[in-house]
């Protein structure tokens, strides 16, 4: 998937990727603000809203474009270290100001470990056909969704249950098998959201071989592309913003 050559840089970009990312910003933020009300706050309102749906919505999309991303980047070795950073600088400041609401493992964890792990294998994934492995991808991430509550299968459809020996080590937690005790306000394990990412890695492959793909990923939709191209600051900084400003309005209006 090549745009023309002799188009401007701006116009090579994939903005519709930048517009996807930002998207899932936006959930996010929608989610972390209900969430806000609803757990810490103790929800005044008496809303009732369906928190899990937004959740997942906003990581399935980000997982996507982040392996859909993978083959458009300079450096995944680089890329992958700075959100691994940024991950353990998460589980630290939450453990230190927010132990009620600590992340261990969270979502940017994984996706810098998703990084590295893809990195390592590509080599073993450019031989793999881009059709065939999308379809693989996504029938192991269905089949290992719930990993982590020690079954086989998919939104408590379970097919088989797991050795419970799995569960016993205290390392294990990065790769979907988490302790007795373990807890996490945000846990996406290696398994089984790496095969999500792979999804995306090949998704991308598909498109390369896809007459006017990079037109279609060429548009932009406006304010998104900007949120999108912006993600990982927003990210790290949305959910202090959200709370500071709900402390505030729920402090002076009692």
């Amino acid at each position: 998937m090549q745009l023309p050559k002799n188009s401007p840089k701006c116009a090579r970009r994939l903005y519709m990727i930048d517009s996807l990312r930002g998207m899932a910003i936006v959930l996010m933020v929608v989610y972390h603000s209900f969430y806000n009300i609803r757990y810490i706050f103790g929800n005044p309102f008496g809303w009732a809203v369906r928190l899990y749906p937004v959740q997942q919505a906003a990581c399935w999309l980000f997982i996507l474009v982040s392996g859909f991303s993978f083959s458009l980047s300079r450096s995944n070795v680089r890329r992958g270290l700075l959100v691994s950073a940024c991950g353990l600088g998460l589980t630290a400041f939450t453990a230190v100001f927010m132990p009620s609401e600590r992340i261990i493992w969270g979502v940017l964890s994984f996706l810098g470990a998703a990084m590295l792990l893809a990195q390592a294998a590509l080599p073993l994934l450019r031989r793999v056909p881009a059709g065939a492995g999308l379809a693989v991808s996504a029938g192991l991430f269905v089949l290992t969704r719930d990993i982590q509550y020690g079954y086989l299968g998919f939104e408590g459809c379970w097919l088989a249950a797991l050795p419970g020996a799995l569960y016993q080590p205290h390392c294990l937690f990065p790769f979907g098998f988490p302790f007795e005790g373990f807890w996490s306000a945000d846990y996406f394990p290696v398994l089984p959201w790496i095969f999500l990412y792979g999804c995306g890695f090949f998704l991308y492959r598909l498109a390369e071989g896809c007459q006017g793909a990079g037109r279609l990923l060429a548009r932009r939709v406006p304010g998104l592309d900007v949120l999108g191209r912006h993600s990982l600051v927003i990210y790290l900084l949305h959910q202090p913003v959200i709370f500071g400003i709900m402390w505030l309005v729920f402090r002076f209006s009692a």
